[in-house]
């Protein structure tokens, strides 16, 4: 059997705790974003490091045929693996604005990004430009497809299929445009690019664009916006199972540091 040294053990430890700031980071943006407005909670999947064989499993042991039934095999230690957002329903939180819609079910509203492309995203609050053309606020981008007010438009009405009608005198509404919703097989596989966007990528798969209520695209409720996902207990919870974890891996640090220098000292002698 090779020998195990403790230098193995002081690299585990570093595999660990870089996993666990790893999962620091991703609990922080949680508990900062838990009043973002269409923001979905993020969770790590952490994976074991490749063994090393010090006693391989299955090997002959005599001439009997008895064989070795467990080994010994050493871990190096584990990785952060993969980040996945969980899509569940947020808050539905009434605004009484005419231009606040949330989507109340799966789905994105699209939008018109500064190079020509599409991004997707949960946030409904609208905006007009100086067109009187609906817009994401702060960016300013465009939603698709482009539905434009007239300009003595006195009210907005959005029904839950995505129609929308201008009322430009008491009493008087016209239908002035649609909106459509983007769903995706795999929406973890969307790329986040800030301000609440994503972007398709060949992980999430194509986007299957259509009107609301259809093919499993949630309905919209108009004066909603959606609240993030974020369970505020949950994570704080989490941060606390964190700490305990670090604390025990620096202490495992510590530990093998003081049997090196041990060894060490066995060895000038």
């Amino acid at each position: 059997m090779a020998a195990v040294s403790v230098q193995d053990s002081l690299n585990i430890a570093r595999t660990g705790l870089q996993a666990q700031e790893a999962l620091l980071a991703i609990k922080t943006q949680n508990i900062a974003s838990q009043n973002v407005d269409g923001f979905k909670r993020q969770y790590l999947i952490m994976y074991d490091l490749p063994y090393i064989d010090h006693g391989a499993v299955g090997v002959a042991t005599s001439q009997n045929g008895t064989t070795d039934t467990t080994g010994v095999q050493i871990g190096t230690g584990v990785q952060a693996a993969a980040v996945y957002r969980v899509f569940s329903q947020g808050e539905a939180i009434q605004t009484g604005r005419s231009l606040d819609v949330m989507i109340d079910g799966d789905g994105f509203f699209m939008v018109t990004l500064p190079d020509g492309t599409t991004g997707y995203t949960r946030v409904g609050s609208f905006n007009r430009d100086q067109n009187n053309t609906l817009v994401m606020p702060k960016t300013g981008y465009v939603i698709q497809p482009g539905i434009t007010l007239p300009q003595n438009t006195l009210k907005v009405s959005i029904n839950q299929v995505g129609e929308v009608y201008a009322e430009t005198s008491p009493g008087q509404e016209v239908h002035v445009g649609q909106i459509q919703l983007a769903t995706f097989l795999n929406p973890s596989g969307l790329l986040a690019v800030g301000d609440s966007i994503f972007v398709q990528t060949n992980a999430s798969g194509a986007a299957d664009v259509g009107e609301p209520g259809k093919n499993q695209r949630g309905y919209l409720k108009q004066a909603y916006r959606e609240g993030s996902n974020v369970n505020a207990v949950e994570e704080m919870t989490d941060l606390i199972k964190i700490e305990k974890v670090y604390e025990m891996l620096t202490k495992a640090v510590k530990t093998g540091d003081e049997m090196m220098k041990a060894a060490n000292s066995m060895g000038a002698r």
